[in-house]
């Protein structure tokens, strides 16, 4: 077993947070390493949420905009999952609801049109091509469907399995882009999708798998998808199959902190709202550093403090 994260950088990490992150990112460690409500989470989270139930106000920290978005909403019940809500929750309920209400051409836009108001990322411009052709959005779609499916969408059972047989269809027929497989390993750990579902699924994800996760240790400084950026937790149906690579990549990204105690991002705006992305860049060191500590303390790799 590899050396777990010292508890010198552990604290390190902590601080920053601490220091710099915003209060949701605040409260949400609170949660998980201090024994703090998730009431406390979900406060802060309602700040992002809107009247018509969707999330934005930079919640996907690339994206700044105070509108909902398909994007942001699906940040915000991953957060939702964190706490272990029930499908009862009314702000969670609101949040699928607003899923729903934004299905269209069979298909979710990750943005919509009022997204360009306010800075965002190169990537984050809103364009009218997703709604044309008949291929499934994976990014966010097969994310979404796990979402719905789990918390007793009112989407009608027909529109659910057509949905369900073309992302099976978009999975066999495409090479996936990583944050595409992403999407669809969320959707397969959806312990509310049929067995079926996931039989078929699961030799086709790890076709995909093979093809993207890079295991050379020469790769990684790429902005590419690593074993651990996969495998987010020990009973992930891909563990076993990067379990050679896992411990080396830990180690490595271990020795990637900064002598500011977070972790950085491999991406930027490319000199796009430069003041924004000061901010955006802070948020974001934030964010991946609490992402891997939470990823560290469920593989058991970080030191008692």
């Amino acid at each position: 077993m590899m050396n777990r994260l010292p508890a010198a950088a552990r604290l390190r990490a902590a601080e920053f947070l601490l220091e710099n992150g915003t209060n949701l990112q605040r409260q949400r460690y609170s949660f998980h390493f201090e024994g703090a409500g998730a009431d406390l989470v979900l406060a802060a989270l309602g700040e992002y949420q809107n009247d018509d139930g969707g999330f934005g106000s930079g919640l996907e920290q690339d994206l700044r905009t105070k509108n909902s978005s398909v994007i942001c909403t699906t940040v915000a019940l991953q957060i939702m999952e964190e706490t272990r809500l029930e499908s009862e929750n009314q702000p969670l309920r609101q949040a699928i609801n607003f899923l729903e209400q934004q299905y269209q051409f069979n298909n979710w836009p990750n943005i919509g049109s009022n997204c360009n108001d306010a800075p965002h990322a190169p990537w984050w411009k809103f364009d009218n091509e997703w709604a044309s052709g008949d291929r499934f959005l994976a990014n966010p779609g097969a994310e979404v469907l796990g979402y719905l499916l789990q918390h007793n969408t009112k989407l009608g059972t027909e529109t659910i399995r057509s949905l369900l047989e073309r992302a099976l269809g978009h999975l066999a027929q495409n090479d996936l882009e990583m944050h595409e497989l992403l999407c669809y390993s969320r959707l397969y750990h959806c312990e509310a999708l049929e067995e079926n579902y996931s039989e078929a699924m699961l030799p086709l994800l790890l076709d995909q798998a093979f093809r993207l996760v890079q295991v050379e240790s020469s790769n990684w400084e790429e902005y590419v998808l690593t074993p651990i950026g996969l495998v987010d937790r020990p009973d992930s149906v891909f563990a076993s199959f990067f379990e050679d690579s896992l411990d080396a990549n830990f180690a490595y990204q271990i020795n990637l902190q900064s002598d500011e105690g977070c972790w950085t991002p491999g991406w930027s705006w490319g000199g796009d709202f430069p003041a924004t992305w000061a901010v955006v860049e802070t948020e974001i060191k934030a964010e991946l550093t609490l992402r891997f500590l939470l990823q560290l303390k469920r593989f058991d790799y970080l030191e008692d403090l």
